[in-house]
């Protein structure tokens, strides 16, 4: 039988715009730290064993805002990495592992929850991504195999906080 497996994609909170820092040194605003703090609520129970996050500073603080309480790996290769580098990160995770979270940016996130979403997923949690991504969704994703054989999941469930801006 296979080893079931829990994904969570999740985009960072919401940052303040680019300054003297520079992209990558981009901290949370306080508004950020709240969304991230909401989301960790939301994932207090969820199994999550480790943490690869980009070494962004945004992304950093999104974990540390979760407070999971687990072991987290920095990842330079996470940030500014396309979809397709974030899936050969997983693909190399430890195979005794069963849950794990993905925090990184957005466009690669959200691509790679569109590319791994098969039609088995929930179409609300689908839904709630098909057209905005918005800072701080985190996506739950779960299939059956190893890391290594990823290439489709079924997305059970979108949190977010904030709802799509109204033009």
């Amino acid at each position: 039988m296979s080893e079931h497996r829990v994904l969570y994609l999740m985009r960072h909170a919401s940052a303040d715009s680019w300054g003297i820092l520079g992209d990558k040194n981009r901290p949370l605003t306080p508004g950020g730290r709240a969304e991230a703090a909401f989301i960790g609520e939301q994932l207090a129970d969820s199994g999550i064993q480790y943490v690869v996050v980009s070494a962004a500073a945004r992304t950093r603080q999104t974990v540390a805002n979760l407070g999971l309480g687990v072991d987290v790996e920095s990842s330079d290769h996470l940030y500014g990495a396309g979809s397709g580098t974030i899936l050969d990160i997983i693909h190399e995770l430890d195979p005794a592992l069963t849950c794990v979270l993905v925090v990184g940016h957005s466009p690669s996130i959200p691509t790679l929850v569109h590319l791994l979403a098969d039609e088995e997923s929930d179409s609300e949690a689908l839904d709630l991504v098909s057209t905005h991504f918005p800072a701080a969704t985190c996506c739950r994703l779960e299939f059956d195999g190893p890391w290594s054989d990823l290439d489709t999941a079924r997305l059970t469930r979108t949190f977010r906080t904030r709802l799509p801006q109204k033009p």
